[in-house]
C-alpha cells in the first residue's frame, strides 16, 4: 500500500488573464498541514485540483504578498511564520485582524496566533 502524500499543490488568484487558459494562479507545492482550512481561507489560498488551470509554478513575478504569523508557543515565548496571502486579503488578516486568535498549525502542533503584518524583507 502507498504512503500517503505529504504535501500538496496550493495557489492563490493573482488577477488578470493569461490568454484562454484564465486568471493566473500563482502555485506551489507544500506541507498538507501548512493551511488548514481557516487559514487559508482568510489567507486567500485554495488547494489545487487535477483539474485547475493556469497554474504557474516558480515565478519570481508576479508573486503574491507574503505575511509574517506571530504565534504563542507552549513554552511562552513568541515565533513567526510565513506564509502567502492573496493581495485582496491583505487588509483584512492585517489591520482587521481575521486570524487573531485562530490556530496555526507548525511542525504537526497547534499554537495561537497573536498577530499577522505584511513582510517587508
Amino acid at each position: 500500500m502507498a504512503a500517503e502524500a505529504k504535501t500538496q499543490v496550493y495557489y492563490i488568484n493573482l488577477g488578470g488573464t493569461v490568454g484562454n487558459v484564465g486568471s493566473m494562479r500563482y502555485a506551489w507545492r507544500g506541507r498538507k498541514d501548512a493551511y488548514k482550512k481557516v487559514i487559508a481561507d482568510e489567507l486567500g489560498v485554495v488547494i489545487a485540483k487535477d483539474t485547475d488551470s493556469g497554474l504557474m509554478f516558480g515565478a519570481q513575478n508576479p508573486r503574491p504578498a507574503e505575511v509574517r504569523i506571530s504565534y504563542t508557543k507552549a513554552n511562552g515565548l513568541s515565533g513567526t511564520v510565513v506564509r502567502f496571502c492573496e493581495p485582496d486579503k491583505l487588509g483584512g488578516v492585517t489591520t482587521g485582524g481575521k486570524l487573531n486568535g485562530k490556530k496555526i498549525t507548525i511542525g504537526g502542533k497547534d499554537y495561537n496566533i497573536n498577530n499577522v503584518t505584511i513582510k517587508t524583507n
